[in-house]
C-alpha cells in the first residue's frame, strides 16, 4: 500500500505547477522525508508502508547537491483555460444542446 500526497520530485513537475516544498524525495526508495529531518532514517512521512529491505542511502545525510534526492514539491492543479463568461454553473457544454 502506498500513501502519497499530490507531490513529486521538483525536476519532474513543470515550473507553473509547482507548489510549496513539503519534504525531500529519495529517488531510490521513492519516499518523502520531512524537511526537518537531516538524515534518511526511519520511516518517511509518505511512501511505502511495508519495506522489505532498507534503502541503499539509509542513514545518509540529505546533503545539498546529492544526486540521490530532490526537494518534493506539491503539484498545483492546472489552471482553467476557459474564459470566465463560459463558466456558468449547470450550463451544458457548447454543441451538446438537445
Amino acid at each position: 500500500m502506498y500513501r502519497m500526497p499530490h507531490a513529486a520530485p521538483e525536476a519532474q513537475v513543470p515550473e507553473e505547477r509547482r507548489g510549496r516544498t513539503i519534504g525531500r524525495f529519495c529517488l531510490v526508495c521513492s519516499t518523502i522525508y520531512p524537511l526537518h529531518r537531516a538524515r534518511h532514517t526511519g520511516k518517511g512521512m509518505y511512501g511505502r508502508d511495508h519495506i522489505a529491505s532498507p534503502c541503499a542511502h539509509e542513514g545518509e545525510v540529505f546533503e545539498p547537491g546529492a544526486d540521490w534526492w530532490e526537494p518534493a514539491v506539491e503539484i498545483v492543479p492546472e489552471a482553467v483555460k476557459a474564459g470566465a463568461a463560459e463558466l456558468v454553473a449547470g450550463s451544458p457544454a457548447k454543441g451538446t444542446a438537445p
